[in-house]
């Protein structure tokens, strides 16, 4: 297998916890909330990789963390075989570059007090991509590759609908000619009427520019829809990745069968098979020894609650990080 595009190696990130008044008054330790507990992916280049999992379990940080918003506090991210680590400067401007985020909410992710066709030509001029009389031209070719008319770029942000919108933060990234589009819940701020329009638009770029995604998204359909494989993250930790067509019809662990189980069907006769887990999601301030899902699994013994399992499998057929893994 030909080098990933985009790696990342035991990820970990925690955010310190404010403390209250009266944390410092009781005496409180500090915590730390573990976003990401070492989280290893990989990105070959032209595949989709969907990113699902409940809220709060990490997938907009690990998100955050490739394009370059957050910094770990150990583990690598690697891209096309070099480490972000041994990058700076220059170097470290090409990536973020090549890597581009598309934000969930379209109407904070623009500055309203721009035209549009400034906040183009602001990534156009910052990155150098073309010489200042090619600009203009380059600005109608971005927004015509969105699907959107040449005097949007005369507009401001709120002249726009929300799936418009996205369409130009689409078009901002894509200016910097990216080979990597990270797309944080790209349609969950939508209606479901022009989510689809988007999601769609996105498939038929990354074939016309060969692009490389990263998917995050709570809509399993979408994933499902979208992705050539799957990461499933539950509290900062992936317990099963592998194509979405496999892990889809035969999930492995038991947490991605409880997900997947949950997930609305298009199917009218379909009259639902979730499975109902056991307790509640434990706090990122607090996960459990050993696999931080024993306390809600159906198939826990001893050794989930003393050690965690480490992701194993072929990366061609699906890996799975569960003890039990021939019982699930």
């Amino acid at each position: 297998m030909s080098v990933p595009i985009l790696k990342t190696n035991d990820v970990v990130l925690h955010f310190k916890k404010n403390r209250s008044i009266l944390d410092v008054i009781t005496r409180k330790p500090k915590q730390k909330v573990q976003a990401l507990n070492g989280v290893s992916v990989t990105l070959q280049k032209g595949e989709t990789l969907g990113v699902v999992g409940e809220s709060g379990c990490g997938k907009s940080t690990l998100a955050r963390v490739i394009s370059g918003l957050h910094k770990p506090q150990s583990g690598t991210i690697e891209f096309n075989g070099t480490s972000l680590a041994d990058r700076s400067g220059k170097s470290l401007r090409e990536y973020n570059r090549r890597v581009q985020m598309i934000f969930q909410d379209p109407y904070s992710s623009l500055n309203p007090r721009m035209r549009v066709g400034d906040v183009l030509r602001e990534a156009l001029s910052v990155h150098k991509m073309c010489a200042e009389p090619e600009i203009p031209a380059r600005i109608d070719q971005l927004l015509d590759l969105v699907r959107l008319p040449k005097d949007a770029a005369e507009k401001l942000p709120h002249e726009f609908s929300g799936g418009q919108r996205q369409r130009i933060a689409i078009a901002r990234a894509l200016s910097v000619e990216p080979e990597v589009l990270i797309a944080d819940e790209l349609v969950s701020a939508l209606d479901v009427s022009v989510q689809a329009q988007v999601v769609n638009l996105l498939l038929t770029l990354q074939d016309e520019l060969g692009l490389t995604v990263l998917f995050v998204a709570h809509d399993l359909r979408l994933v499902r829809h979208v992705s050539h494989r799957v990461a499933v993250i539950y509290l900062g930790s992936v317990v099963e990745i592998g194509p979405s067509i496999g892990l889809f019809s035969n999930p492995k662990h038991p947490y991605s069968q409880a997900l997947l189980s949950a997930a609305p069907s298009l199917n009218p006769d379909d009259k639902g098979n979730a499975i109902e887990l056991a307790g509640e999601l434990p706090s990122p301030l607090d996960i459990p020894t050993g696999c931080a899902f024993h306390g809600r699994c159906p198939i826990a013994t001893s050794i989930c609650r003393e050690i965690k399992p480490e992701l194993l499998g072929d990366p061609k057929t699906g890996q799975v990080a569960c003890h039990h893994v021939d019982q699930s």
